[in-house]
């Protein structure tokens, strides 16, 4: 697959009006010059020139796909096992992350951080509560095994021609135990995807089948407790920080069969996170994350695993940039198949077309019929046209 970048001043006729919107976002940079000198830093292209909307933009060259960099953070609490009415969650969890892994393009960064690490003695903690008094329990209850989350990864992010192997086998070797300790595994999930060697986007996949571990304060009869583990809201908050950081780390979420009593709060961290379903979900309606039923479970998760993976793998596309600053408002892509050649326009309810990844509006990505487009042929073209104003849908 290839991606054509087109560049240069509209032609007078350029001012036209933008349908449903009057530009793509707050970039304050001047209209890009016809030369096409300013991708300095692409090769290939062609001098047959960019147009969009009937007018002439500019000369056009080639760019390629980022690939994307995702970390898993796999609950791996005791829940996770089953029991009690719950479906064993562990054995399908593992069976669609390793399918979902064998199917998805070897260019696609994956790594593993399975929570909680395991080290808390757990059947100290509950004697604790009997006897709170004893030595080391005003510890060990406060503590309620909210720090029991690993400082490095089961396995590093790396292209999956390198990770698969390896994660394939921890997952194999590896059974449930232990609390949820939410927080903290997101904390130290979003500092390890800041220090990746990444260019393209930068996501943590929270796995999960459970309402998170939280601390107990003010309750009658019970002292202070998971304090580390905090509240909802500073999970919320997380999440919020980390994709609007330097650089940024979106967060998509799975909810498990055991989940749904939490489904607020996941749907919330999806929010935060900036990978909601639609625009139109919400926290309270909890449908803004990926819920699984227990029913054909590791169908399902399967589904929802390939889905993510194709989000992240193949429709994000970096504009160049070179000697001219790259005005955000000037921005067109065309999309040419075998079929044709189809002009798509920013949609920023991600139904369809194109949009920017974020706030920096350096990248592009592909959304619905148009990304699965792209997706299906592999001599399709995605043409991005600077120099015409953005029309919006």
């Amino acid at each position: 697959m290839l991606v054509a970048v087109g560049m240069g001043a509209c032609s007078a006729a350029g001012d036209n009006e933008t349908p449903g919107g009057s530009g793509a976002g707050a970039g304050s940079g001047n209209p890009t010059s016809s030369s096409s000198g300013i991708f300095d830093n692409t090769t290939g292209g062609n001098q047959n020139g960019g147009s969009f909307g009937g007018e002439v933009c500019g000369a056009s060259t080639f760019a390629n796909l980022v690939p994307a960099s995702i970390l898993v953070l796999l609950d791996k609490s005791g829940s996770m096992s089953g029991g009690d009415g719950e479906p064993n969650k562990w054995n399908p969890t593992r069976q669609a992350l390793i399918a979902m892994m064998n199917g998805a393009d070897n260019e696609l960064s994956m790594g593993l951080l399975p929570f909680p690490k395991g080290d808390f003695n757990d059947n100290a903690a509950a004697l604790c509560f009997l006897n709170p008094a004893a030595a080391g329990c005003a510890e060990l209850i406060a503590d309620g095994g909210c720090q029991d989350v690993a400082v490095n990864p089961a396995v590093g992010v790396a292209p999956l021609h390198d990770s698969r192997e390896q994660i394939t086998s921890w997952l194999n070797g590896a059974s449930p135990k232990g609390n949820t300790p939410t927080l903290v595994a997101l904390q130290r999930a979003y500092q390890m995807m800041r220090n990746v060697n990444a260019f393209g986007e930068r996501y943590v996949l929270l796995m999960t089948d459970g309402e998170p571990t939280l601390a107990l304060q003010n309750v009658p009869g019970i002292p202070p407790a998971n304090l580390e583990c905090k509240t909802e809201a500073d999970i919320e908050a997380e999440a919020l920080a980390a994709a609007n950081g330097s650089p940024p780390v979106k967060t998509f979420v799975i909810g498990a069969p055991g989940s749904e009593g939490a489904s607020d709060l996941l749907s919330q961290i999806a929010i935060n996170g900036q990978t909601q379903r639609s625009p139109t979900c919400s926290a309270a309606a909890g449908d803004c994350h990926y819920q699984i039923g227990t029913s054909g479970f590791q169908q399902e998760l399967e589904a929802v695993l390939n889905e993510i993976a194709g989000k992240v793998s193949d429709c994000v596309f970096e504009i160049p940039q070179g000697t001219a600053e790259v005005d955000p408002t000037l921005v067109n892509v065309v999309l040419e198949t075998a079929s044709g050649t189809t002009e798509t326009y920013r949609d920023t309810s991600h139904q369809s077309g194109w949009d920017y990844t974020d706030a920096s509006q350096t990248k592009i990505q592909l959304h619905g019929e148009t990304c699965e487009a792209y997706q299906a042929e592999e001599g399709a073209k995605v043409n991005i046209i600077l120099g015409c104003k953005t029309v919006i849908q």
